[in-house]
């Protein structure tokens, strides 16, 4: 049996014969980088599981990314798989991803007290947000392990 082990980086239990962290992407043996087959990778993608360099990734909030999805806003390792102000339009691809086993979460922050579900100036001017996501937009999240699959489902329930 298997000896079990700490991330170094988050500090999660792992076990001794894991290649990476399935929490943060942190890799544990000496890999090479899939673009860079002569670097060492830093990581692994906790989306595509892509073992990267760090000219071909980076941690985006505690998860390690490669560049093809760094631009994924992830949350408590979570990742946005779509988002909208119309909760009636969150709810049901909520269910849809439910019945379909994934693990969605909705992630809603509003910045006003006026803000409720109505449209008002601050849907349209996102505040203190700098990565121009809107505030007020109801969120769903997936761990990045269903991200992939979870954008492709929905991506197909909008084409209908």
């Amino acid at each position: 049996m298997a000896e079990d082990y700490s991330c170094e980086n988050c500090k999660l239990e792992v076990v001794e014969n894991d290649d990476y962290c399935p929490n943060c992407g942190s890799i544990f043996t000496d890999k090479k980088c899939v673009n860079h087959t002569e670097i060492t990778a830093e990581g692994v993608c906790l989306i595509c599981e892509k073992i990267c360099c760090s000219d071909c990734g980076l941690d985006v909030n505690g998860a390690y990314l490669c560049n093809d999805h760094c631009d994924v806003e992830v949350i408590q390792l979570m990742g946005r798989v779509y988002g909208t102000s119309d909760s009636l339009e969150i709810d049901y691809i909520l269910s849809v991803l439910e019945d379909k086993n994934f693990h969605p979460f909705k992630f809603s922050r509003k910045t006003s007290p006026i803000s409720l579900g109505g449209t008002d100036y601050t849907l349209f001017r996102a505040s203190g947000e700098s990565s121009g996501h809107l505030i007020n937009e109801i969120k769903i999240m997936v761990p990045l392990n269903e991200y992939l699959e979870a954008k492709k489902l929905i991506e197909n329930i909008k084409e209908k």
